[in-house]
């Protein structure tokens, strides 16, 4: 079971025509038609059918499916991946997939924290400053990382307006609660210094 991020520039002369498989659709610019749904920029939409996009823009697809061991991606796809990781979870359980915006106030440090779930994510606009475990590593916009929530983690945004996008994967009866795990009774006590966005959380399975 993995998952998976890939960046798509729309044409609008050419459709963009994808299989089935459980996806989380976001617009980061431009305008779009995905299936029956009309998005423009910041939007998201969740799919599991082969569906059809058109319209101009940029869209991030956050995929989870079951690749064979030894799966190499075809040389389109190649141009089009950004990151895939394992997940560590049997694929035959239902799950929950869940796409939000984690905003930042400028110079807060949230407590450390894990969380209930695993997931990518990528940073949509500012400067992030990162400690994961022992490593303290910097984000710059464009950027995709992936954390197991069972790491440490503190975050700090340098610059105002930062904040990044976040794919989740979870157990089914998560949804609607929140992942966020902290790491001590003393982080527990301390403010996050973040603002959040749903776009989607939806229960579903590999089919």
């Amino acid at each position: 079971m993995q998952m998976l991020l890939f960046e798509d520039r729309l044409d609008p002369a050419v459709p963009l025509v994808l299989p089935p498989a459980v996806r989380a659709l976001y617009l980061r610019d431009g305008e779009a038609v995905i299936g029956e749904r009309r998005l423009t920029a910041d939007e998201a939409v969740f799919s599991a059918d082969r569906v059809v996009v058109t319209g101009t823009g940029t869209l991030w697809r956050f995929e989870v499916t079951a690749r064979p061991d030894g799966w190499q991606p075809s040389p389109e796809e190649r141009m089009r991946l950004l990151l895939a990781r394992p997940l560590l979870r049997d694929p035959a359980l239902p799950f929950v997939l869940r796409l939000d915006r984690v905003n930042f106030t400028p110079g807060v440090e949230t407590p450390r924290h894990g969380h209930h779930g695993q997931g990518i994510r990528r940073l949509l606009d500012g400067r992030l400053l990162l400690t994961i475990g022992e490593r303290v590593e910097r984000r710059q916009p464009g950027e995709a990382w992936f954390e197991t929530g069972e790491e440490p983690v503190a975050a700090r945004g340098l610059l105002p307006g930062t904040a990044f996008i976040r794919a989740l994967v979870m157990d089914a009866a998560l949804q609607g609660q929140s992942s966020f795990r902290a790491w001590t009774p003393e982080d527990a006590t301390r403010p996050r210094g973040v603002t959040y966005r749903l776009y989607l959380d939806e229960v579903t399975r590999l089919r």
